[in-house]
């Protein structure tokens, strides 16, 4: 009997460890990795409760610049839901995926891409999330990634989804009525960076440059750059040059006094703010943002 029972109790232990697998918390809630912390901000709104999230980079740091370590590489590889940015911003992601065969959920797909310039290449701008029809396409990539992990929630997901696509239709009204504040003549941006031309397009600015000509922060810009946006900003009219909050404002700054205009040094291109700033979901970004530019060009 004996020779039976043993093996058919292992079988029966390794059945049961084989079907609790995909439970890397032991809660029983699906295991989220999403790569930027807009994302992030998202799927905690879609999620809530139901999810064991975790965001790779934090607030405040520069996706451009970022580097994952070793254990967001392994949070990566133990997940059961991975959602990523694309266009670019989380490249760093691809070896690993490749390396253990895994999917991951692309959470802009539905977006159209602006164009922008990097290194002399144009290419997608990722700064999509500075647009609120945008980010509704993102909260329902993220709800259909999470009603296909964790189907006996899709309920909750949609209707969570549902509530926070209403929220961003509120704060596109809010951020325009903000906007619609600035006299038409002064609506001009110059950033740090190109990273606001989905909020420009959005809610009727025009961006007039950028100190560093490049939808990423790894360019420098020459001395002919610098003194052609000079000249632009004089012949103009601009009346402040934004910098990000994630972005070393010196060289903005420096221009900022050579043209005699404000700086304004504390923008979210992107970043979300810290929890608790107000800014630490992509509905309050929106509207941080809106204020510190009317603010300015007023």
């Amino acid at each position: 009997m004996s020779k039976i029972f043993w093996p058919t109790l292992i079988l029966g232990i390794i059945i049961l460890s084989a079907c609790g697998g995909g439970d890397s918390n032991g809660g029983g809630k699906p295991h989220v990795v999403a790569t930027t912390v807009q994302i992030t901000a998202l799927a905690h709104e879609v999620g809530g409760d139901l999810i064991d999230l975790h965001g790779i980079i934090p607030a405040g740091a520069d996706p451009h610049e970022f580097e994952p370590v070793a254990s967001d590489l392994k949070s990566v590889e133990d997940a059961d839901v991975i959602l990523r940015h694309g266009m670019g911003l989380d490249d760093w992601l691809d070896d690993t995926l490749r390396a253990g065969h895994i999917e991951a959920v692309t959470v802009t797909d539905g977006i159209t891409p602006l164009q922008g310039e990097e290194e002399g290449e144009v290419k997608d701008d990722p700064h999509v999330w500075h647009d609120p029809d945008n980010d509704k396409i993102m909260v329902n990539n993220i709800a259909a990634a999470l009603d296909a992990a964790d189907p006996a929630n899709k309920a909750t997901y949609d209707a969570n989804a549902a509530a926070y696509n209403q929220k961003l239709d509120q704060t596109k009204v809010q951020v325009q009525a903000i906007i619609n504040e600035i006299p038409e003549e002064n609506r001009k941006l110059v950033t740090n960076h190109d990273a606001f031309g989905y909020f420009a397009n959005a809610f009727g600015l025009t961006i007039v440059g950028a100190v560093i000509p490049s939808i990423s922060t790894g360019s420098e810009p020459s001395a002919q750059d610098t003194a052609a946006l000079l000249d632009l900003i004089e012949r103009e009219h601009v009346k402040a040059i934004f910098a990000e909050s994630s972005v070393n404002p010196k060289l903005a700054t420096t221009l900022a006094s050579d043209a005699g205009v404000t700086i304004v040094d504390d923008l979210y291109g992107d970043s979300l703010g810290e929890p608790g700033s107000g800014a630490d979901t992509v509905d309050g970004m929106l509207l941080a943002n809106a204020h510190k530019i009317a603010d300015a060009l007023k």
